[in-house]
Formats: C-alpha cells, structure tokens, sequence
C-alpha cells in the first residue's frame, strides 16, 4: 500500500477512535471529578508508555513545556466536563472551530496578517455557534457550551505554544498534562474506587480516545498532507453525536445541526484551497497534536 493511502486510513481510524469519547462517557456513572481523575490516570499512563515505547533525543522540557502542559492539562478537564453538562453535538461543533481560534490567537500573538478568507469562514463559524448557544435549553447546557469554549480556546493557545516552541515533546507535554489534571481533581473525589467495569470502560476512554487515536494520527499524519488530516478530523463532529444518538438516543436538536452544519461548511471551505495545494492554511511545528 502506498504511504498516502496508508496514512489516510490511518488517519480516519484516530479520527473514529476520537468520536467514541462522549459514547465513553454517557457510559459511566460517575461524578466529573471521579471521571476527571481516572481519566486523567490512565492516560497519563498510557501517554508515558507511548513515549517509552517511542524514546525521543529531545530531553528538554522547561518552563515552555510546563506551559504547554498547563493549557493541555485545563483543556483536558473542561473537553470531560462539558461532556457530561451538555450533548456531544454541543461540544464537538464549538471544538470544530478551533483552525479559527488558532489564527486569531496566533495574529494577537505575532500580528501575523489574517487573510480576508480566513475572516469571513471565522465570522461564519460564529454564526454557527451563536445558533448553538443560542439554542441552548437548559442552565446545564449554557455551561458545558461555555466549557467547550474555554476548551477550544486553550487548545488553541496549545497550538500557539507548540508552533512558536516546535521542539517540544508533544507526547511528555500531554503525559505530564493529564497527570496535572489528575491532581487537580483528587481533593474533589468522592474517595471511592469505582467497580471493575466502570474502571474498565474509563481504561477503554483513555487507552482508545487519547493513546491509541494519538499514534494512529501521528503516523499517518506524517504521510498526508495536514490540511487533509485536518478535513477527516471534521468526521468526529459527525460521528461523535451519530454514536451517542444510537446508544443514547441523544437527540443534538435542531439549533445544533444547523449550527453544526454552518461550522463544519465554513472549516471546509477554509481550507479548501490548501488541501488542493497539497499544504496546510494554518502551519504548527512539531508532531501532530492529539485532541484532549
């Protein structure tokens, strides 16, 4: 098989292990501190495995890696908070528009000139999430979508960090953030261990949505162009909602699917161009990144 196509199926596998997430935690009856904390454990272990498994000569970590790792670590927490405050759909169209969160954090950065076709898909993505917010019908759902917000926000300042600092260990950054998150969340546990099959299901979370998903976009991101890799991750705004709406019968409403669908048109036609060009519109440094 030619690395292209190899990289492409790779690529879509990460994507559909991604999408399990909100199935992971519709499945688990547990408060978000109890869920926070033993998510955050096991892929803190399987994130460290990995980068044993795949030993780096960069050694370097530092007050950058730390900052890195306090973004990923707060992103983290508030992508399995919103999670259980408000549907799936919610949360991955406002985490659709994080290629825009990116740019305008990067001009706010270093004034790089946003392009006039980078401002007009960004004011239709708003347009996209005003319907999501403005849909939103309960005071649980005003949260998590501000929580998704905040998630994408400080993913977005991840992206930043590693794009201005690319020889950072993107593995170690995110290793060390979901242990930061699992401290963070013990003194607000209940305490108590949860049964075998709670225990596994969130082992299943952390193993497939986070370590496995990471390789299988790693590699195969290394194969394909990055504004291709970025249009198949918009098929977790799809699938995310499509698996909890069969297990769950979570219905995204329609203030999310016409939100959803004026989002996911304008992060296409945003990079429509560059994936023609065989290049990214929205450049990072370093290895691709895992979704939190």
């Amino acid at each position: 098989m030619e690395r292209r196509g190899l990289g492409l199926i790779l690529v879509t596998a990460g994507t559909v292990l991604w999408s399990l997430a909100g199935l992971f935690v519709r499945a688990v009856d547990l408060n978000v501190w109890d869920l926070i904390l033993w998510r955050s454990i096991f892929a803190s272990l399987c994130l460290f495995a990995i980068a044993l498994m795949r030993p780096s000569n960069d050694t370097t970590f530092g007050w950058k890696g730390l900052l890195a790792a306090l973004l990923s670590a707060i992103a983290m927490f508030c992508y399995v908070a919103s999670l259980t405050l408000t549907t799936v759909a919610n949360v991955l169209i406002i985490y659709a528009t994080l290629p825009f969160v990116a740019a305008g954090l990067t001009w706010i950065v270093s004034k790089e000139r946003a392009s006039k076709r980078l401002l007009m898909a960004s004011t239709a993505a708003l347009v996209g999430i005003a319907f999501v917010a403005g849909t939103a019908l309960t005071g649980s759902d005003v949260i998590g979508n501000a929580l998704a917000l905040v998630m994408t926000c400080t993913f977005g300042a991840l992206l930043v960090v590693i794009r201005f600092y690319g020889s950072l260990n993107i593995i170690h950054v995110n290793a060390t953030a979901a242990l930061l998150c699992a401290c963070a969340a013990l003194p607000f546990t209940s305490g108590h261990v949860p049964d075998a099959y709670t225990l596994f299901i969130i082992f299943l979370l952390a193993f497939l949505t986070t370590a496995l998903a990471f390789l299988f976009f790693l590699f195969g991101g290394r194969h394909i162009a990055s504004s291709e890799a970025a249009l198949i991750a918009l098929l977790d705004v799809i699938l995310g909602p499509l698996w909890v709406w069969i297990g769950y019968a979570e219905n995204p409403g329609y203030g999310a699917m016409i939100g959803g669908l004026i989002v996911l048109l304008s992060v296409t036609w945003y990079f429509w161009p560059s994936l023609r060009k065989g290049k990214s519109t929205v450049e990072c440094k370093g290895e691709p990144l895992n979704e939190v």
